[in-house]
């Protein structure tokens, strides 16, 4: 590991942009090998260790910024750094390997809509693959029980039904319903 510098770390917090591009440049290709470790082959074109540290780099200089990684030396960055990367990876490997968005279950697919799959009776397996990407598209982002909740919906449950399903309240539903109906009118 490259020893950093106080005067480095001392620009950087005062905002040096090549500050912060010598700390990536010191860092992100052990960091990127080790996202690698958490992440399996299967996921290689959906993301990879690159993918990660960027993200892990984004979340250290904002939160550094507001003072929550008050870190003084080079073992302190690599601790959170490395900590970070860990969690992300881990994080995005899991998300990855949902149901809807499992990669063992993945199928090429032409140019479909969404809506032909709702329309259809029996959707063809390339149909139902577009779908899951849109919808995966359209909750990017968001909470992972709006996720369930539109799983939920799609699979004709009501709005009292989904929250005693997840244990959650009625107006938590309205509201993920709504935000989810917002979203899918944006993408269509």
């Amino acid at each position: 590991m490259k020893f950093v510098s106080p005067q480095l770390l001392t620009k950087w917090r005062n905002g040096d942009e090549d500050a912060a591009k010598q700390l990536f440049d010191d860092f992100s290709q052990r960091l990127t090998a080790l996202a690698e470790k958490f992440l399996s082959g299967k996921f290689s074109g959906r993301l990879d260790g690159e993918d990660v540290v960027q993200s892990v780099f984004r979340t250290f200089f904002v939160r550094s910024a507001r003072g929550e990684f008050p870190v003084q030396d080079t073992m302190e960055i690599w601790r959170v750094l490395s900590y970070l990367t860990k969690t992300k990876a881990q994080n995005r490997a899991r998300h990855h390997s949902y149901a809807m968005r499992d990669v063992e279950k993945e199928v090429c697919a032409t140019e479909l809509t969404w809506q032909s799959v709702v329309s259809s009776s029996t959707p063809d397996p390339e149909e139902v693959a577009v779908f899951a990407e849109q919808l995966e598209a359209i909750l990017e982002g968001l909470p992972e029980d709006y996720c369930s909740i539109m799983m939920l919906r799609l699979d004709g449950y009501n709005h009292t039904e989904i929250s005693k399903e997840l244990g959650i309240s009625r107006q938590t539903v309205h509201r993920a319903m709504n935000v989810l109906q917002e979203r899918t009118q944006k993408f269509l």
